[in-house]
């Protein structure tokens, strides 16, 4: 009994597993037997409904929106979504979030004020002047910013951009005092060192409104998309090149050495040979101090970035969250105090901040004068400025589970600019240093921003007098430390080579460019570097000819599956571009070499009375797999046209005409509408080669089918036809 019983266990057992590998190996199948459709049956049969996608149809359809939006929801709706501030504050939850905004913007507060006086002496301006560029935009962007995270305000490399811009203004002016022909000869002329100093202030103050005018201009005209030109490679690549120029305008600083500024091509290897010659002037009290500061900012800031670690693996039950230690202000206060109560300027000749004048400026209505001279580098600063800011305020966005609008940022980033410039600010960005530490330490709202700001208030009436004696050598080590994310940024490239060496070369072209071009310059070159490779990816693009997958629809690329197999009679050709002039006889050339028929060596034999199989082919670098057949249609895959230019549909008009001499056909599958469309107004170029619905097929399956030679022959049977004007597709089981 108990071995029956067991006999009987073992055979279920062995029932369920041949069930089990059954279902493993089952398929779900799918059959579909409908008619073979070209584009002219299928619009027959089913109504296709055309839109107007005319320029003057969309004008006119934007008229009307817009007009329908001055209604009175329309009008309410617009001023929220141009004062992001009113929807935030009305959904403020004071009770859970006002904590957190407090110390996240005191916290910021700290970080902030020793950097904006670094970053203003990096722009050859005042250290007072990146006080005043941490307050004004600051206060404004609240009120139009859609991101709840970012910290606007000064940044180095917006900052070396601006000292650049600044010395080559001056350079020029100053050379074409004495032919007569400068626009700013009144300023210029008889400049001591505090006229320079003002003078250096109008111009990054003409900067800033340009900057301004320029980003609320392309907000108006909604071009936020424009930050999609600077890939990530290459604002990666920009901006460790512009940190590279950064960390070396920070040595003499760090060294007290005073040496010559420079702009234009390769002033890094002069300024490093300067330095190095003039080594023995180094200040020792200036580079003691610059390493215990280095040592110290370093030690904190890797104490920081731990913490920071820890906290973020640390699981979401732990509420509390520890706070960075603010090492700049701690290093400025000590070294401030040390040089007040050491006498470093007189008796050591130290470097130090210098005065910084109490209250808040005046407003005044910044000069243009010189600003044609100004717009190249105005222009670059929008640009990147815009392109840093967006990208930082998307990921926060992303992480926080709301949304950021393009070009909204761009009038919000373009008002901060021309209301600050009428308070002597100079152009600004997001610091990404200082947007990690207001949200790592609790920020939830632009109000952080704003308390962060409140603070810089408080140092400009009361306190910035103490920071007098704040050695310069204090500010070049922050700005140096500064960098450090920024110079990590050179570890893409490991990756990038792995992933993808395109990406590789733009960001390594783009940094090399930065460094010895300059920055602007650089700047160009590396977007003229990606818009190359664009170009030759557009120019020369892969090729294929593709084959069945027996027994389905499916459709490879026979040389990267095997078992895709080429139709007999048909050669199907996938050109993985759109067609256009750039491309146009890349495309006639490869569809040549692929299918193994040039219809025009064709002819060339067909007159002399040698046609034979080997003139067919000996343009071919491969022989066709299925050679003892021969080419009676070509179907030309037109999937990866996403548009089509005159050029190109000339070119398809050629091949067409070329192989009907030579008796092959050729058809199209796959066409977008606006691939349909650019080739039917064709016929009114050319009436007698014009390409017709009747040539362009639904699918590439519904073209194969109805040029298959013969229904009995074996090998047709993977392609799953069961008649002429039907098609069934039969998968599985």
């Amino acid at each position: 009994m108990a071995g029956d019983m067991k006999g009987q266990s073992d055979c279920d057992l062995d029932i369920i597993s041949m069930q089990c590998d059954n279902e493993a190996r089952y398929r779900k199948q799918i059959t579909i037997t409908r008619p073979i459709f070209t584009e002219e049956t299928f619009q027959e049969g089913y109504r296709i409904s055309t839109s107007n996608s005319s320029a003057t149809a969309k004008l006119r359809r934007s008229c009307t929106s817009n007009l329908s939006s001055l209604s009175g929801h329309g009008l309410c709706l617009a001023v929220l979504k141009f004062f992001p501030i009113i929807g935030w504050l009305k959904e403020y939850n004071w009770r859970k979030d006002i904590i957190g905004d407090v110390i996240s913007g005191l916290t910021t507060a700290v970080m902030r004020i020793p950097q904006e006086m670094a970053y203003a002496l990096l722009a050859t301006v005042p250290a007072v002047y990146g006080l005043y560029s941490a307050f004004f935009p600051v206060i404004l962007y609240a009120v139009l910013g859609t991101s709840k995270h970012i910290s606007i305000g000064t940044w180095a490399v917006v900052s070396i951009m601006i000292g650049n811009a600044i010395d080559a203004v001056i350079d020029v002016e100053l050379s074409n005092i004495n032919n007569g022909t400068s626009e700013m000869a009144e300023m210029t002329s008889g400049i001591s060192a505090e006229d320079n100093t003002m003078l250096r202030v109008q111009i990054a103050t003409s900067l800033c409104l340009l900057v301004g005018i320029i980003q609320t201009l392309m907000g108006v005209l909604r071009l936020g998309f424009v930050t999609n030109y600077l890939s990530e490679p290459l604002v990666r690549g920009f901006t460790t090149g512009a940190a590279v120029h950064v960390f070396t305008s920070q040595f003499p600083k760090l060294l007290g050495i005073k040496t010559t500024r420079r702009t234009g091509v390769i002033t890094l290897v002069y300024t490093y040979i300067e330095l190095f010659t003039k080594l023995k002037q180094t200040n020792p009290c200036a580079v003691i101090m610059s390493v215990l500061a280095l040592m110290m900012l370093i030690l904190i800031a890797e104490m920081n970035d731990l913490q920071a670690h820890k906290s973020w693996c640390r699981r979401e039950g732990r509420k509390g969250k520890k706070l960075p230690i603010p090492s700049e202000l701690f290093v400025v206060i000590c070294a401030t105090l040390a040089s007040f109560l050491g006498r470093f300027e007189s008796r050591y000749n130290l470097s130090v901040v210098g005065d910084i004048p109490t209250g808040v400026p005046v407003p005044t209505v910044p000069s243009l004068r010189g600003s044609m001279s100004l717009f190249g580098s105005a222009f670059a600063m929008a640009i990147v400025g815009f392109a840093i800011s967006i990208s930082m305020a998307q990921l926060f966005a992303k992480k926080h589970e709301y949304e950021v609008e393009a070009n909204q940022e761009l009038i919000a980033y373009g008002s901060c600019h021309i209301f600050g410039s009428f308070f002597r600010c100079f152009p600004h960005a997001t610091s990404m240093s200082r947007t990690a530490v207001q949200e790592g330490s609790g920020g939830k709202t632009q109000l952080a921003g704003v308390i962060s700001a409140l603070v810089v208030v408080v140092i400009l009436l009361r306190l910035g007098p103490l920071f007098s004696q704040l050695p310069q050598c204090i500010l070049g080590a922050i700005i140096v430390v500064a960098l450090r994310g920024i110079l990590r940024q050179i570890k893409d490239l490991p990756l990038l080579w792995k992933v993808n060496n395109v990406d590789f070369a733009i960001w390594l072209l783009t940094f090399l460019c930065v460094c010895l071009l300059g920055v602007d310059l650089g700047l160009l070159c590396g977007v003229g570097i990606a818009l190359v490779t664009i170009v030759l990816r557009t120019q020369i693009p892969n090729s294929s000819i593709i084959g069945a997958i027996p027994n389905t629809d499916i459709y490879r690329d026979v040389t990267r599956v095997p078992d895709a197999q080429e139709i007999p009679g048909i050669k199907i050709f996938c050109f993985s571009s759109s067609l256009c002039f750039i491309n146009a006889d890349n495309f006639k050339n490869s569809l040549f070499q692929k299918v193994g028929v040039n219809p025009q060596k064709r002819l060339i034999a067909k007159h002399k009375g040698d046609l034979n199989k080997k003139l067919e082919y000996s343009h071919c670098d491969e022989e066709p797999r299925n050679n003892v057949h021969q080419v009676q249609t070509i179907i030309i895959d037109c999937c990866m046209f996403n548009y089509i230019d005159t050029v190109g549909v000339k070119t398809l008009q050629t091949l067409i005409t070329d192989y009907d001499k030579v008796d092959i056909r050729v058809v199209l599958a796959n066409c977008k509408e606006t691939v349909r469309q650019s080739l039917l107004k064709s016929a009114t170029l050319n009436k007698k080669e014009a390409i017709g619905l009747d040539r362009m097929y639904l699918t590439l399956h519904d073209a194969v089918a109805d040029h298959m030679p013969s229904q009995k022959d074996d090998n047709f049977k993977h392609v799953g036809v069961k008649i002429q004007n039907e098609i069934s597709y039969e998968t599985g089981v």
